[in-house]
């Protein structure tokens, strides 16, 4: 939201984080950012685990116009001012490690004398994330066989121990 809210896009102020707002057309233009959702893709069966996440931010322009071009004029305009303001601002990307997709899909009606018109910008992030186990008890030693061959033939099993001192 800040960052659309300081690139003085078409909404100008009129940038709320909101899923239901129901507006008439003298306060539009407008944008809604809803609350991203998240998904995770496990990296692997060993270890702590890792994912790679994407967050979904969605954003719902609203616009109205005198006729089907104007409103679809302007949702155009507003609709590159917020990917440009988004995609340029330095606090959402270093949050993530690629940006993976910028869906936008774009809608006009005319059911009065105004016609609306709307867009569906969802732009994924991706970022890794790794949740280390909680550690309840200390490392105190080490116990440990190596197996070796030389020369083709197994020699004896070489056990070790190691204590590791506690602070």
């Amino acid at each position: 939201m800040a960052a659309l809210l300081a690139a003085n896009t078409l909404a100008g102020q009129k940038v709320y984080a909101s899923r239901d707002l129901p507006v008439a057309p003298p306060g539009m233009p407008l944008v809604l950012v809803l609350p991203p959702q998240e998904r995770k893709a496990g990296r692997g069966p060993n270890g702590a685990p890792q994912f790679l996440s994407v967050a979904t931010v969605a954003i719902h322009v609203r616009v109205s116009g005198t006729s089907a071009g104007q409103a679809e004029d302007q949702l155009d305009a507003l609709c590159e001012q917020i990917e440009n303001a988004v995609l340029t601002d330095f606090t959402i990307l270093r949050m993530a490690q690629q940006v993976l997709a910028v869906d936008t899909e774009v809608e006009i009606s005319a059911g009065q004398r105004e016609h609306l018109g709307e867009a569906w910008m969802r732009f994924d992030f991706e970022y890794p994330e790794l949740f280390a186990p909680t550690i309840t008890q200390p490392l105190t030693d080490i116990h440990g066989t190596v197996n070796a061959v030389a020369d083709g033939s197994l020699a004896p099993p070489l056990a070790f121990d190691i204590t590791i001192p506690q602070e």
